[in-house]
């Protein structure tokens, strides 16, 4: 087994949803409705919005991707703790560990 990604984070097998998800928050923090959309555009698939959270929870734990809410005023993004929040408030972004995941497995179709 390889060594954690980030400190506190856990390991974890990527599965195809995971990569499609991970490349629909590469460029910027994307809202699960977006995450949503590109997964279902680009996986070719009627994908759930329950397994698209579900992706994205596994990733935050495992470091892979980092979960943000928008400052009142819209002033900017807090890192936060997507446990239990509301998963439609929330912007993902994906993190260095979950860039090079994306990098040695996505193949572009």
């Amino acid at each position: 087994s390889r060594p954690p990604h980030s400190p506190g984070a856990i390991d974890m097998t990527v599965s195809i949803l995971d990569l499609h998800c991970l490349n629909a928050v590469t460029d910027d923090h994307e809202s699960l409705a977006s995450i949503l959309e590109e997964v279902r555009r680009t996986s070719h698939g009627n994908v759930s919005r329950q397994e698209v959270v579900a992706s994205l929870e596994e990733m935050v734990i495992a470091g892979l991707v980092a979960a943000y809410c928008l400052e009142p005023h819209g002033s900017g993004f807090v890192s936060v703790d997507p446990a239990g929040a509301d998963a439609s408030s929330l912007w993902f972004r994906i993190t260095p560990a979950g860039r090079d995941e994306l990098e040695a497995n996505w193949v572009d179709e």
